[in-house]
């Protein structure tokens, strides 16, 4: 009798029909941000570098009044810790002569050769803007999170690579010190790397990393648990039968949008989908390591997709002109380069390689 109760049982379970998961959530992302801010003290927006429509993004973020009401607090990649007080000057409305305020963004450890999309440059303007209208008590702050550099005095490799290690722990004690230590919430914008999982989880005692070399989201997390809240853009896949069919069965999404969750939805299947990647392929790089970094970029282990538009409508940033028309700071960029690299800028970058009109960021 045991028996056939369990053989009945067992046919149950298989016969019965699998449940559909759940579409996720659509909803206009400035919306979404705020909303994700309710319940934790961190956003994480990872950014894909120089795709116009995600720093666009970031201007109209700043403009909403909920953002210096709610939140208060910005913490970005594209400044150097060592020009913060030439930031607070310039964001409260001082006057910063541009050869001083250009250092915020060009004398960083982290950018090759320099922090050079306009859209990321004029967010510092957008947020100077936004805090003239404000009173000082209620201004949005600026924290730079790339470790502070005197780039006068780095002469070697070696010099340079101290800080170049400290790019995660750097900005993830600032974030610890000032935002979650003094009980204050800020959206954090770096670089999509800064934000993806570990394969073998988030603990130190990983066997997979090690300390030193674990991203912010790694360090945030094991201290923090549940105080960041991660997005990444939506930025579609190299095959473009891909990105055709992900766009075709995408939720009704009016760009901008956010999407969660991820896990858990029907999402889920499409942002996995075999063979469907948004980056593509280093040789040296084994195909395990490229398929979880692949899903990462495509938001996989994010709380929620920025979607920006389809991946064909997305541009890039043009880049500020400084290094076609200040040649003594493209003699400098060039010699950072060349220490970081061991070969600087082949050519002058050249006008009509800065188009006025957007190009695409994509090929495909």
């Amino acid at each position: 009798m045991r028996v056939l109760l369990r053989t009945l049982v067992v046919c149950m379970l298989f016969a019965a029909p699998a449940v559909a998961a759940p579409p996720p959530k659509v909803i206009k992302a400035e919306d979404g941000i705020f909303t994700a801010f309710q319940s934790h003290a961190l956003v994480g927006l990872g950014e894909w570098h120089g795709l116009a429509q995600e720093v666009d993004f970031y201007a109209a973020l700043v403009r909403d009044p909920r953002f210096a009401r709610d939140v208060g607090n910005i913490v970005l990649e594209t400044g150097s810790a060592a020009q913060q007080s030439v930031v607070d000057r310039y964001v409260n409305g001082e006057q910063v002569p541009y050869a001083e305020l250009r250092k915020v963004w060009a004398d960083t450890v982290g950018m090759f050769p320099t922090v050079s999309d306009l859209g990321a440059i004029n967010l510092y303007a957008s947020i100077r803007s936004v805090n003239l209208g404000l009173p000082p008590a209620n201004r949005i702050k600026v924290w730079l999170g790339d470790p502070p550099i005197d780039w006068p005095q780095v002469k070697t490799k070696d010099q340079w690579q101290v800080l170049e290690n400290q790019r995660d722990s750097y900005p993830a004690a600032l974030i610890e010190r000032e935002i979650l230590g003094k009980g204050r919430k800020a959206l954090v914008i770096y670089g999509a790397a800064h934000f993806a999982k570990y394969p073998g989880g988030l603990a130190l005692s990983s066997p997979v990393v090690s300390e030193r070399s674990l991203n912010m989201r790694a360090r945030l997390d094991n201290k923090h648990p549940g105080a960041l809240y991660v997005i990444t853009p939506y930025i579609g896949y190299t095959d473009a039968a891909c990105a055709e069919k992900f766009e075709k069965d995408f939720p009704g999404a009016s760009a901008p949008a956010l999407v969660s969750p991820i896990r858990g939805s029907a999402l889920e299947a499409d942002v996995a989908s075999p063979g469907c990647y948004p980056i593509t392929k280093i040789p040296q790089v084994s195909q395990e390591e490229y398929e979880l970094s692949a899903h990462q970029f495509a938001g996989l282990d994010s709380d929620a997709l920025l979607y920006l538009g389809p991946r064909k409508s997305l541009t890039e940033s043009p880049d500020v002109p400084d290094l076609y028309l200040d040649l003594e700071f493209r003699a400098e960029m060039d010699r950072r380069l060349r220490l970081r690299l061991g070969s600087g800028l082949k050519e002058i970058p050249e006008p009509w390689g800065n188009p006025s009109v957007a190009q695409p960021m994509f090929e495909n």
